[in-house]
Protein backbone atom coordinates (compact mmCIF):
# COMPACT_ATOMS: atom_id res chain seq x y z
CA UNK A 1 0.00 0.00 0.00
CA UNK A 2 1.25 3.48 -0.83
CA UNK A 3 0.37 6.83 0.71
CA UNK A 4 0.76 9.98 -1.35
CA UNK A 5 1.54 13.40 0.12
CA UNK A 6 1.87 16.53 -1.99
CA UNK A 7 4.97 18.40 -0.87
CA UNK A 8 5.76 21.14 -3.36
CA UNK A 9 4.39 22.30 -6.69
CA UNK A 10 5.13 19.16 -8.66
CA UNK A 11 6.65 16.84 -6.09
CA UNK A 12 4.79 14.06 -4.32
CA UNK A 13 6.08 12.00 -1.41
CA UNK A 14 5.10 8.34 -1.48
CA UNK A 15 5.40 6.25 1.67
CA UNK A 16 4.89 2.54 1.22
CA UNK A 17 4.18 -0.16 3.74
CA UNK A 18 7.72 -1.37 3.07
CA UNK A 19 9.06 1.66 4.98
CA UNK A 20 10.57 3.11 1.84
CA UNK A 21 10.27 6.79 1.05
CA UNK A 22 9.94 7.71 -2.61
CA UNK A 23 9.84 11.16 -4.16
CA UNK A 24 8.18 11.58 -7.51
CA UNK A 25 8.84 14.67 -9.59
CA UNK A 26 5.78 14.77 -11.82
CA UNK A 27 7.28 17.19 -14.33
CA UNK A 28 10.36 15.04 -14.96
CA UNK A 29 8.48 11.74 -14.53
CA UNK A 30 11.35 10.44 -12.40
CA UNK A 31 11.05 8.31 -9.31
CA UNK A 32 13.89 8.80 -6.80
CA UNK A 33 14.15 6.11 -4.15
CA UNK A 34 16.09 6.98 -1.01
CA UNK A 35 18.66 4.31 -1.79
CA UNK A 36 19.84 6.41 -4.74
CA UNK A 37 18.18 4.50 -7.57
CA UNK A 38 16.49 6.70 -10.14
CA UNK A 39 14.01 5.24 -12.62
CA UNK A 40 12.27 7.03 -15.45
CA UNK A 41 8.63 6.36 -16.25
CA UNK A 42 8.00 7.46 -19.82
CA UNK A 43 4.27 7.98 -20.19
CA UNK A 44 4.59 7.86 -23.98
CA UNK A 45 5.52 4.18 -23.74
CA UNK A 46 3.89 3.17 -20.44
CA UNK A 47 1.16 0.72 -21.50
CA UNK A 48 -1.42 1.41 -18.80
CA UNK A 49 -1.22 5.16 -19.35
CA UNK A 50 -1.51 4.83 -23.13
CA UNK A 51 -4.43 2.37 -22.97
CA UNK A 52 -6.38 4.54 -20.53
CA UNK A 53 -5.83 7.65 -22.64
CA UNK A 54 -6.82 5.95 -25.89
CA UNK A 55 -9.84 4.28 -24.26
CA UNK A 56 -10.98 7.62 -22.88
CA UNK A 57 -10.55 9.36 -26.24
CA UNK A 58 -12.39 6.56 -28.05
CA UNK A 59 -15.23 6.48 -25.52
CA UNK A 60 -15.67 10.26 -25.50
CA UNK A 61 -15.57 10.53 -29.29
CA UNK A 62 -18.06 7.68 -29.79
CA UNK A 63 -20.27 9.24 -27.11
CA UNK A 64 -20.87 12.18 -29.44
CA UNK A 65 -22.79 9.77 -31.71
CA UNK A 66 -25.35 8.73 -29.10
CA UNK A 67 -25.31 11.68 -26.69
CA UNK A 68 -26.30 14.41 -29.11
CA UNK A 69 -28.80 12.47 -31.23
CA UNK A 70 -30.21 10.04 -28.66
CA UNK A 71 -29.67 11.75 -25.29
CA UNK A 72 -27.80 8.81 -23.76
CA UNK A 73 -24.82 8.93 -21.41
CA UNK A 74 -21.84 6.61 -21.76
CA UNK A 75 -23.07 4.23 -18.99
CA UNK A 76 -26.60 4.20 -20.44
CA UNK A 77 -25.26 3.29 -23.89
CA UNK A 78 -23.08 0.54 -22.43
CA UNK A 79 -26.07 -0.98 -20.61
CA UNK A 80 -28.20 -0.77 -23.76
CA UNK A 81 -25.46 -2.36 -25.90
CA UNK A 82 -24.80 -5.17 -23.40
CA UNK A 83 -28.49 -6.04 -23.12
CA UNK A 84 -28.81 -5.99 -26.91
CA UNK A 85 -25.87 -8.36 -27.31
CA UNK A 86 -26.31 -10.69 -24.32
CA UNK A 87 -30.05 -10.48 -23.62
CA UNK A 88 -31.79 -9.94 -20.31
CA UNK A 89 -29.65 -9.71 -17.22
CA UNK A 90 -29.48 -8.38 -13.68
CA UNK A 91 -27.52 -5.39 -12.40
CA UNK A 92 -24.74 -7.55 -10.94
CA UNK A 93 -24.06 -9.29 -14.26
CA UNK A 94 -24.25 -5.98 -16.12
CA UNK A 95 -21.55 -4.61 -13.80
CA UNK A 96 -19.27 -7.45 -14.89
CA UNK A 97 -20.21 -7.37 -18.58
CA UNK A 98 -19.87 -3.59 -18.92
CA UNK A 99 -16.99 -3.28 -16.42
CA UNK A 100 -18.79 -0.60 -14.41
CA UNK A 101 -19.42 -0.17 -10.70
CA UNK A 102 -22.77 -1.04 -9.11
CA UNK A 103 -23.91 2.53 -8.43
CA UNK A 104 -23.22 3.63 -12.03
CA UNK A 105 -25.11 0.63 -13.40
CA UNK A 106 -28.03 1.17 -11.00
CA UNK A 107 -28.34 4.85 -11.95
CA UNK A 108 -28.16 4.05 -15.67
CA UNK A 109 -30.82 1.33 -15.33
CA UNK A 110 -33.10 3.64 -13.35
CA UNK A 111 -32.91 6.38 -16.00
CA UNK A 112 -33.32 3.92 -18.89
CA UNK A 113 -36.44 2.51 -17.19
CA UNK A 114 -37.77 6.07 -16.74
CA UNK A 115 -37.11 6.70 -20.45
CA UNK A 116 -39.02 3.47 -21.15
CA UNK A 117 -36.00 1.95 -22.92
CA UNK A 118 -35.71 -0.91 -20.39
CA UNK A 119 -38.18 -3.13 -18.59
CA UNK A 120 -37.66 -4.78 -15.22
CA UNK A 121 -39.28 -7.87 -13.81
CA UNK A 122 -38.94 -9.73 -10.54
CA UNK A 123 -36.38 -12.52 -10.57
CA UNK A 124 -38.19 -15.67 -9.41
CA UNK A 125 -34.89 -17.15 -8.15
CA UNK A 126 -33.75 -14.03 -6.26
CA UNK A 127 -36.38 -11.42 -5.42
CA UNK A 128 -33.66 -8.82 -4.67
CA UNK A 129 -32.14 -8.96 -8.16
CA UNK A 130 -34.55 -7.70 -10.80
CA UNK A 131 -34.20 -8.94 -14.36
CA UNK A 132 -33.59 -6.12 -16.84
CA UNK A 133 -34.30 -6.30 -20.57
CA UNK A 134 -34.71 -3.97 -23.53
CA UNK A 135 -38.21 -2.68 -24.18
CA UNK A 136 -39.44 -2.32 -27.76
CA UNK A 137 -38.44 1.36 -27.59
CA UNK A 138 -34.98 0.31 -26.34
CA UNK A 139 -34.59 -2.17 -29.21
CA UNK A 140 -35.68 0.50 -31.70
CA UNK A 141 -33.19 3.02 -30.30
CA UNK A 142 -30.40 0.44 -30.38
CA UNK A 143 -31.19 -0.33 -34.03
CA UNK A 144 -30.91 3.40 -34.83
CA UNK A 145 -27.61 3.85 -32.97
CA UNK A 146 -25.78 0.78 -34.32
CA UNK A 147 -25.38 1.97 -37.94
CA UNK A 148 -24.03 5.31 -36.73
CA UNK A 149 -21.66 3.62 -34.25
CA UNK A 150 -20.38 1.28 -36.99
CA UNK A 151 -19.88 4.24 -39.33
CA UNK A 152 -17.92 6.02 -36.60
CA UNK A 153 -15.79 2.89 -36.03
CA UNK A 154 -15.11 2.49 -39.75
CA UNK A 155 -13.92 6.10 -39.98
CA UNK A 156 -11.62 5.64 -36.98
CA UNK A 157 -10.18 2.35 -38.21
CA UNK A 158 -9.55 3.82 -41.68
CA UNK A 159 -6.33 5.17 -40.17
CA UNK A 160 -5.10 1.55 -39.89
CA UNK A 161 -4.56 -0.93 -42.72
CA UNK A 162 -6.32 -4.32 -42.64
CA UNK A 163 -3.31 -6.07 -41.09
CA UNK A 164 -3.01 -3.43 -38.34
CA UNK A 165 -6.73 -3.68 -37.57
CA UNK A 166 -6.47 -7.45 -37.11
CA UNK A 167 -3.30 -7.08 -35.07
CA UNK A 168 -4.94 -4.48 -32.81
CA UNK A 169 -7.89 -6.75 -32.03
CA UNK A 170 -5.56 -9.73 -31.48
CA UNK A 171 -3.29 -7.82 -29.08
CA UNK A 172 -6.22 -6.36 -27.12
CA UNK A 173 -7.76 -9.84 -26.75
CA UNK A 174 -4.44 -11.29 -25.55
CA UNK A 175 -4.08 -8.57 -22.92
CA UNK A 176 -7.70 -8.98 -21.80
CA UNK A 177 -7.30 -12.76 -21.49
CA UNK A 178 -4.07 -12.34 -19.50
CA UNK A 179 -5.73 -9.92 -17.07
CA UNK A 180 -8.84 -12.09 -16.66
CA UNK A 181 -6.85 -15.29 -16.03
Amino acid sequence: MFYLFKLRYSQVRVISNYSMNVYVNINEQRVNLFNGITMKLDLDTFLAYQLINVASLVSNDLAKVYQTKFDLTIPQWRILANLAQFGQSNAKNLCTQANMDKSTVSRAIKILVEKKLLMTQINSEDKRAAIVSLSEAGKDMYKKIVPEALKWEKELLASLNTHEQGLLISVLNKLKNKLQA
